[in-house]
């Protein structure tokens, strides 16, 4: 037994990993069935999780009552010196890649979720470790998590958080004793004091330093998580930062300025979801001969940011939410105005299609940019059905439209990233001509997000920080205090507009509800300050720095709950409009609130020259 490189503690089997996975363009929930287990090395005591038929590295069942061991069916040794994935003896299956080990005392913190009474669902546990990194969610489809809690504490001292009841920590006792020894100051009443009228007024003069770096390596780092690693995505933030050090907060106290010292805000109200809008609903809207009755826009616009829109819809639809079709106009006035798009859009394609390879010679900008588009295409959202495989049409689609924006925007060209706003408009569409208006009207709202000074969303991340102060002034603190306060780890949510976040149907769905801007233009902040307050707790008890925090926020993609989100943030800016006449005026002025313009009317009823 001594050739025996672990001694099993706890092996429950049947806890299933989950997957969110939209290759089937549609999202799905695939569970993964394995074996958890506490396993006793020579080198540490580990949490082990295995898919089921793989080999289990040698463990060995221990009887404690007996003393007895039980050998596995798998003899064969792993080296468990480090909390990585473990290496497979076999041929590996299609789910190795969940396969993980890792120490004890390499683990910070665990969600224990425990579904609520009356409703579906299996107890489920997500093991956070010190250095932010979020394992897989395993769910006990047979048990509660009850034995794997009662073994663990054997090893670690847990403790559950008074802030987040799901949120068990491993408390190292040495570090929690200095702790409270230390004497505290009331860190909210320190950040709120220092809290100014319009803090960021001036904080854009030095970004004019910024050129290419940032599309050339911030955006790629943020963006590319398969090929850029986490230290490299921390080097690129720390160089921007150091590049726009003549950004940071300059406030003259000779300045006017206003104190926020204490603001009770009310409770969050309850907001429920309703259905997506139907045809029938849609089509309630509109005139007889059509159009739509602008008297009844504000309802309409409410109605698409309560649910979305149906499926089947979104092709009308969007058409008319990105300003593509004119809301005023009757459908054959629209068909008229896409039938002139059309010709213009072969007209600006043909002026790339006919470049020759001896212009491209004396054409370097023009190369660069079809080089970034080649690239960006062969990768972007290729687990989808409609974009997968060799040859496919769609891809030349994509290809094309992003080739002909470089024509129609001379000046921005391509950026890495674009290609996410593209490619659900050409899934929704189907048709080259219509997607590339759609994309013109997207990236009219988004072009500041991907010009070389990066000054929209350096504000963008100022009035996040700015929120964040006034909705989580703990949070905002503990990010203060631990040099995170520029809050680059949301760069991906904003520039992308969380389309690295959720499944594709799910990114769909938030898209169409941005675009009504209601209840506010800025609502995209109000998700990303609810997002963040979802995870004060997780953050601060797990006494994450920057580092930590990025990893844990990129290893939250694809599990977020859409809808939670979204009535958490709509909650909040009730909270704050409840307020308004005690807010500091920029946070009135970030979410337009007293702004009677501001009904979401639809954009884009301009007339034909």
């Amino acid at each position: 037994m001594k050739r025996a490189r672990g001694i099993v503690a706890l092996r429950i089997p049947g806890v299933s990993a989950r997957l969110t996975d939209d290759g089937d363009d549609q999202p799905t929930d695939e569970y993964i069935p394995g074996t958890l287990a506490i396993v006793e090395k020579a080198t540490g005591v580990f949490i082990e999780w295995t898919p089921q038929g793989e080999d289990e590295c040698g463990w060995v069942l221990a009887d404690e009552d007996s003393g007895h061991t039980i050998p596995s069916l798998s003899p064969k040794p792993v080296d468990a010196s480090s909390s990585s994935s473990l290496p497979s003896s076999g041929p590996l299956s299609p789910h190795s890649r969940l396969r993980f080990s890792v120490d004890v005392n390499d683990l910070s913190s665990f969600k224990n979720v425990e579904p609520k009474k009356g409703k579906k669902g299996h107890p489920c546990i997500r093991l956070i470790a010190k250095d932010g990194t979020n394992y897989v969610p395993l769910y006990f489809l047979t048990q509660s998590t009850k034995d794997f809690i009662d073994v663990l504490q054997r090893y670690v001292t847990l403790r559950r958080s008074a802030r987040e009841h799901q949120l068990v920590l491993v408390v190292d006792e040495k570090a929690e004793a200095l702790a409270q020894s230390l004497s505290t100051l009331d860190q909210n009443g320190d950040i709120m004091g220092r809290f100014m009228h319009n803090p960021y007024a001036t904080a854009m003069t030095g970004l004019s330093k910024i050129t290419t770096f940032v599309q050339d390596q911030v955006i790629p780092a943020i963006l590319d998580s398969d090929a850029v690693s986490q230290e490299e995505k921390i080097r690129a933030m720390r160089e921007l930062r150091t590049e726009t050090d003549d950004t940071r907060l300059k406030i003259s106290r000779e300045a006017d300025f206003e104190v926020v010292t204490q603001l009770e805000l009310p409770p969050r109200p309850d907001i429920f979801r309703e259905s997506p809008v139907t045809q029938a609903v849609w089509s309630s809207f509109k005139h007889s001969d059509g159009s739509f009755d602008q008297a009844k826009s504000h309802h309409m616009m409410m109605n698409v940011f309560r649910g979305g829109v149906e499926t089947e819809l979104r092709k009308e639809a969007w058409k008319y939410l990105l300003g593509y079709y004119e809301w005023s106009k009757t459908p054959a006035e629209n068909e008229k105005k896409r039938a002139k798009l059309e010709k213009d859009y072969l007209r600006m394609k043909g002026q790339w299609t006919s470049i020759s390879e001896d212009q491209e010679s004396r054409f370097a900008k023009y190369v660069v940019r079809k080089a970034l588009v080649e690239k960006d295409v062969a990768r972007t959202d290729r687990t989808l059905k409609f974009f997968a495989g060799d040859d496919n049409p769609n891809l030349a689609m994509l290809h094309n439209v992003l080739m002909t924006y470089c024509m129609y925007d001379f000046d921005l060209g391509y950026v890495q990233g674009m290609s996410d706003f593209c490619s659900p408009l050409l899934y929704v569409m189907g048709n080259e001509c219509d997607a590339f208006w759609c994309f013109v009207g997207f990236m009219q709202r988004v072009h500041a997000n991907f010009e070389k000074d990066q000054t929209a969303i350096k504000v963008q991340l100022n009035q996040l920080r700015d929120l964040l102060m006034i909705v989580n002034p703990k949070l905002a603190n503990y990010l203060e205090s631990h040099d995170s306060d520029d809050m680059y780890f949301c760069f991906r949510w904003l520039i992308v507009w969380f389309k690295r976040e959720f499944s594709f149907e799910d990114t769909c769905k938030l898209w169409e509800v941005l675009w009504t801007c209601q209840p506010c233009p800025n609502f995209l902040l109000l998700i990303c300050a609810a997002t963040l307050d979802r995870q004060t707790e997780t953050i601060i008890e797990n006494k994450f720095g920057l580092t930590e925090i990025l990893k844990h926020v990129n290893d939250l993609s694809m599990h977020h709950d859409l809808d939670e989100m979204l009535t958490s943030a709509e909650a909040i800016f009730h909270q704050l409009s409840a307020s308004q006449d005690k807010l500091p005026m920029h946070i009135c002025e970030h979410l337009a609130l007293g702004d009677k313009s501001v009904v979401g009317t639809p954009s884009g009823d301009e007339d034909d020259e």
